[in-house]
C-alpha cells in the first residue's frame, strides 16, 4: 500500500511539475563614503555594493545572518554573481539545507592597481574604516540583519581571503567567523618579494598606465600603496623597500622591516592571536598544485604559527591549483565555505550568555564610536557604578553621562575593539571579563587594556550595565586628561540581610590593609584561588598563583623603602549571588619615601567564589588607580 501512495505522488509530481526552487534576489546600491577624502590615487567616495537576499527575506519581521565576501584582484562587487554563479549556488545551497537563509554582501574594494588590501592607507584611502565604520552599519541599518558579530561572517578569495583573515584579527567584535579561500601574503616566502616587481619600470613610471602590461609590478604597486605608502611621492605614492642599482637589487633593511611587519599575516599574529581565539570559527584553504609555491609555503607556515599560539582553526590543503577549485557545485564556495558558516554563525537571536553579551556590547561599542555620551549612559541602570582608569568611582547615570561628555570635549574615540575572554553566568547577572584596544582622535597610537563589565538581566531579557571598570596595560602619559571633577557620592550601605557578608568583607579588607602596611605578601595571597586572575593597575593580567605570587613579591619589594602612614581598604558596595560574590572595593594609601610623600587611591571589582566547604575565595580581581589632584 505504501508503494501505491508513493507511485501516486510521483505521477502527480510529473503531471503538475516539481515545485520550483525558492529564489533569492539581488539588490544593488551605493554608499557615499567619508573614508577616501585623503586618497592620493583618486578613489571615488561612491562605492557600489551588491546584496543577495535569501528566499525567506520576504517573511516580515524575520532577521538573518550576513556573510561579507571580499574579491580577487580587479574583481568588483558584481564578479561573484556575474562570472561565478554565486546566486544560483546560494539558492541551491539554501534549498538543499546546506546553509540556512543568509544575506551575502559584496562591495567594490578595487583600486586602479588591483586591490585595496582592505587596510587604511594615506595613499589609497581608509578601506578598513570603510568596512567596519560604514559598510557594516549601512547594511545593518538598511536590511533586517542579526546585527551581532555572532551572526556576521567574512570570507574572501586570494587578497580578499587575506583581508578576511586580517579583519578577523583586528575586528573580532565585528566578525565572528572567517573563511579564506587560498589567501595570499599569509607568511614568509621562498622567493623574496623584492624579486617579483620591476623596480626600474616603477622608478621610470609617469603614471600607473606605464605598468599595465606588467602583472607583478602592478600587483606590487597595490601592495606597496597599502603597506609602504608615501602620499608625498607621486605618481605611485609609495616608498619601495628595494631598488635596482647597476643591475642588482639593493634592499633598504629598515623599509623592508616596516613593510613586512605590517604585511604578512604571520608578522601580525603575535599581537592579534587572542582576538582570533575569540572567533566562533576560522578556516582557510589552499591548493597543493599552486604553481606559486610561496602561497603553499606561506599558508603552511601561518597554520603552524596559529597552532604555536594556540589559535583554534581549520587549515586544509586540497589537490587543486590556484583558484581552480572555488566555484561551481563542486567548488569550495559551495562544498566548504557555505557549510562552514552554517555551523559557525548564529542564525537566530542570541540565546547563550556569551551571545547575549556580544549583542549588548555591540550596542555599547556603537555609542562609543559615535561619541554619544547620553546614549552610552542609557545602557546603564540608573544606580550603576562606573570605574574608569584615573577617575574616582561614578555613581548613577547622571555622573556617568557627565564624565563621558567631559571626555568627548577632550578627545573622541575613533576605534574600540573589545575581546571577551570570560563570561560568568550568575543568573540575573552576567560578568564579562576581557581585553580591549582603543584609539582616540588626539593621538596616533592605540592603547590596550583590560576590562570587567557587570551586566544585569532586565525583565524583558535585555542586558543593562550594573557596573564596569577598565584600565590600561601601561601608565598613560597624561592621567590628568582622563580625570574630570565630579563629586564622589557617599558609599552605598550593604543590605541588612547581608550583614554577615558585610562583616566578612570588612575583616578581609582590614587584613589586606594590614598586609600592605607590613609588606606581608603571604597574608595577601591566602584569599586567592589557585586559578585566580589578578589584573593590576598599568600591567597585564597575572594568571594563577605561579604568576600572582612573583608579581606581588616584586611589587612589594619595589616599595620596601616606603613607609605607609595610613592604609585603608573598604567596600563601596557588593552583590550576593550565592555561589558568587561581587565586591566593589576602594583603597587609600598615605605614604612617605625618601623625603617625599603622597596619596594613592583607587578601586576595582573583585569576584569571590564560594568553595566546596562554603568559604569564599578571590577568583578574579581587576584594579585601577584614581588620579590624585595635586594640592594647591
Amino acid at each position: 500500500m505504501k508503494w501505491g501512495y508513493r507511485l501516486m505522488a510521483m505521477l502527480l509530481a510529473i503531471m503538475l511539475g516539481a515545485p520550483a526552487q525558492a529564489q533569492g534576489r539581488l539588490e544593488t546600491g551605493q554608499i557615499r563614503s567619508a573614508s577616501f577624502a585623503g586618497s592620493k590615487i583618486g578613489i571615488s567616495p561612491v562605492r557600489n555594493i551588491t546584496i543577495y537576499l535569501p528566499p525567506r527575506y520576504a517573511e516580515p519581521g524575520k532577521r538573518f545572518p550576513v556573510v561579507y565576501f571580499l574579491n580577487y584582484f580587479f574583481e568588483d562587487q558584481r564578479e561573484p554573481f556575474a562570472s561565478h554563479g554565486a546566486k544560483t549556488l546560494l539558492d541551491k545551497a539554501i534549498a538543499q539545507g546546506l546553509i540556512g537563509d543568509v544575506i551575502v554582501v559584496t562591495a567594490d574594494f578595487t583600486t586602479p592597481a588591483g586591490s585595496a588590501w582592505y587596510v587604511n592607507s594615506p595613499a589609497t584611502g581608509n578601506w578598513e574604516d570603510f568596512m567596519v565604520r560604514e559598510l557594516v552599519p549601512h547594511v545593518d541599518a538598511t536590511y533586517r540583519t542579526l546585527a551581532t558579530r555572532d551572526s556576521r561572517g567574512i570570507a574572501g578569495d586570494g587578497p580578499g581571503a587575506y583581508g578576511a583573515i586580517r579583519f578577523g584579527m583586528r575586528h573580532p567584535e565585528v566578525f565572528g567567523a572567517v573563511y579564506g579561500m587560498q589567501p595570499v601574503a599569509t607568511g614568509p616566502n621562498i622567493q623574496p618579494t623584492h624579486s617579483r616587481p620591476n623596480f626600474e619600470r616603477m622608478a621610470r613610471a609617469t603614471s600607473l598606465d606605464d605598468l599595465k602590461d606588467d602583472g607583478f609590478s602592478l600587483i606590487f604597486t597595490s601592495i606597496y600603496q597599502a603597506f609602504a605608502p608615501n602620499p608625498n611621492r607621486p605618481p605611485l605614492f609609495f616608498d619601495p623597500p628595494a631598488r635596482r642599482v647597476d643591475g642588482r637589487i639593493v634592499v633598504d633593511s629598515d623599509k623592508m622591516a616596516r613593510f613586512q611587519q605590517g604585511f604578512a599575516l604571520t608578522a601580525l599574529l603575535p599581537a592579534y592571536a587572542d582576538n582570533l581565539k575569540s572567533l566562533r570559527g576560522l578556516k582557510f584553504d589552499w591548493g597543493r598544485q599552486d604553481t606559486l609555491v610561496d602561497h603553499v609555503y606561506g599558508a603552511q607556515a601561518f597554520s603552524n604559527l596559529l597552532a604555536e599560539y594556540g589559535v583554534p582553526h581549520e587549515a586544509e590543503e586540497h589537490g587543486g591549483g590556484f583558484r581552480d577549485r572555488h566555484w561551481g557545485e563542486q567548488g569550495r564556495f559551495y562544498t566548504d565555505l557555505l557549510p562552514f558558516f552554517a555551523r559557525t554563525l548564529l542564525f537566530e537571536p542570541p540565546v547563550t550568555p556569551g551571545e547575549r553579551i556580544n549583542a549588548a556590547h555591540a550596542k555599547l561599542r556603537e555609542t562609543m564610536l559615535s561619541n554619544d555620551a547620553d546614549a552610552r549612559a542609557r545602557l546603564y541602570r540608573a544606580d550603576a557604578l562606573s570605574m574608569p582608569e584615573y577617575q574616582p568611582v561614578l555613581q548613577g547615570t547622571r555622573q556617568i553621562a557627565a564624565y563621558h561628555r567631559a571626555m568627548r570635549e577632550r578627545r573622541q574615540v575613533t576605534d574600540y575593539v573589545p575581546v571577551a575572554s570570560e563570561v560568568f553566568d550568575l543568573g540575573d547577572t552576567l560578568v564579562e571579563i576581557g581585553t580591549f584596544t582603543i584609539r582616540w582622535s588626539d593621538r596616533a597610537d592605540e592603547e590596550r587594556g583590560k576590562y570587567a563589565y557587570v551586566w544585569g538581566v532586565e525583565r524583558d531579557g535585555s542586558l543593562r550595565l550594573k557596573a564596569d571598570i577598565w584600565g590600561y596595560f601601561r601608565p598613560l602619559a597624561d592621567p590628568a586628561g582622563f580625570y574630570t571633577a565630579i563629586p564622589e557620592s557617599s558609599a552605598i550601605p550593604p543590605a541588612v540581610a547581608d550583614r554577615a557578608l558585610s562583616e566578612f568583607l570588612r575583616a578581609r579588607n582590614d587584613r589586606d590593609a594590614e598586609a600592605v602596611r607590613t609588606k606581608d605578601v603571604e597574608a595577601k595571597l591566602v584569599d586567592y584561588t589557585d586559578d585566580a586572575i589578578f589584573m593590576p593597575f598599568a600591567d597585564t593580567p597575572k594568571r594563577g598563583m605561579a604568576e600572582i605570587r612573583p608579581y606581588l613579591t616584586a611589587y612589594t619589594a619595589a616599595g620596601s623603602g616606603a613607609t605607609f602612614r595610613d592604609v585603608r581598604v573598604w567596600t563601596l558596595a557588593f552583590e550576593n549571588h550565592g555561589a558568587w560574590l561581587i565586591e566593589y572595593p576602594k583603597f587609600r594609601v598615605d605614604w612617605t619615601a625618601g623625603g617625599q610623600s603622597g596619596i594613592v587611591k583607587g578601586g576595582g571589582i573583585r569576584l569571590w567564589q564560594r568553595q566546596g566547604d562554603g568559604a569564599l575565595k578571590l577568583h578574579r580581581q581587576i584594579g585601577t588607580h584614581d588620579y590624585v589632584v595635586p594640592p594647591l
